[in-house]
């Protein structure tokens, strides 16, 4: 054989070895399905894209994930087991309490009073991220952020009268989600009465004057909901209303450190987004309400920490075992309750 077609064989041979190892390495890479609840075009369906996104360029292609919003790949309760087995990757949706009681504290009435201090808690190092990414790790998944849905609030059908002050005795009953025992405790403190209804019956309950307001969502959930019945909205902000972007840990271990960290980072950016934009999209609500002729209740800051702190020293000790000890521990700790 010549030398030049000896030069031209092993040219070809090389290139050949080139295009598979390209092959190879653009194959090389890690598909992930995303389940949310949010609906296509929503907010939070926008918001999971946008991670997705940032998380393909920042690993240039190496991860990509897939967004399937509007529960596609099952309800949240199925898809949180799901994550948890590998069957499904990762989700940006609530956390199961059922499973474990710690979990509660990603509702506990005034773990955090206005949007800095849960956007503290509800970031990496912050005292309820680590709460909640200690628990569900046990469970095999690893948290990544939090996309917030609002700050909690109540509404009601009939007039709420000094709603600012803890003191006041006051003849309303307030429905509680069952199982929602850290309200009860909060509302009663506040001088409320309270009734436990499933939320197929919640609607009729108020319009028929069965109880006379309502707890444990945000004021975008009151509008959708319970627009025509609201009459008051008092703007607790009680507790602040999120979903959880997780991933479950054997794939997250599967990872370089370096795509680790682009996915911690993009997940970490949008909840940072998030927060910049749901004290907008909050604000849109009440005013939509105010102009819809519905009387909001908003505290100012000392008000906010009066209500919070009548909380955190007289209710907290009834409801210390919704979370246990020693997550009450760290939650007063992070508040700087005695």
């Amino acid at each position: 054989m010549s030398h030049h077609n000896l030069l031209r064989r092993l040219t070809g041979l090389a290139c050949a070895l080139g295009l598979a190892a390209g092959v190879a390495s653009a194959f090389a890479q890690t598909s992930l399905r995303l389940s949310t609840l949010k609906m296509p075009g929503s907010d939070g369906a926008k918001a999971a894209e946008a991670f997705a996104k940032e998380v393909e360029a920042g690993t240039q292609g190496r991860v990509k994930i897939k967004v399937y919003p509007a529960n596609q790949l099952g309800d949240w309760a199925e898809v949180y087991e799901q994550v948890m087995q590998g069957a499904v990757d990762m989700a940006m949706q609530p956390v199961a309490t059922s499973d474990d009681k710690r979990l509660a504290v990603t509702w506990f009435p005034y773990a955090f009073t206005d949007y800095d201090s849960a956007e503290k808690a509800l970031t990496t190092g912050g005292a309820v991220f680590e709460i909640v990414n200690g628990a569900i790790g046990e469970k095999g998944l690893t948290l990544l952020g939090v996309f917030g849905e609002g700050m909690g609030g109540a509404g009601f059908a009939k007039p709420v009268d000094n709603p600012a002050d803890p003191n006041a005795k006051r003849n309303l009953k307030v429905r509680v989600w069952p199982g929602g025992t850290t309200h009860r405790a909060l509302l009663e403190r506040f001088g409320y009465n309270t009734a436990t209804l499933p939320w197929a019956e919640l609607y009729t309950g108020m319009q028929t004057g069965l109880v006379d307001g309502q707890i444990g969502g945000t004021a975008n959930m009151a509008l959708e909901s319970f627009k025509d019945i609201t009459k008051t909205w008092v703007q607790f902000n009680d507790h602040f209303e999120s979903d959880w972007l997780f991933i479950n840990s054997k794939k997250h271990a599967g990872l370089s450190a370096a795509d680790k960290k682009v996915l911690l980072d993009a997940a970490q950016k949008l909840t940072r987004q998030r927060f910049q934009d749901v004290k907008k999209a909050d604000e849109k609500a009440l005013q939509t309400m105010r102009d819809m002729g519905v009387k909001v209740v908003t505290f100012n800051k000392q008000q906010l920490e009066s209500l919070a702190g009548v909380a955190r020293k007289e209710v907290w000790p009834k409801i210390a075992d919704e979370i246990g000890q020693p997550t009450m521990n760290k939650l007063r700790a992070s508040v700087g309750a005695q």
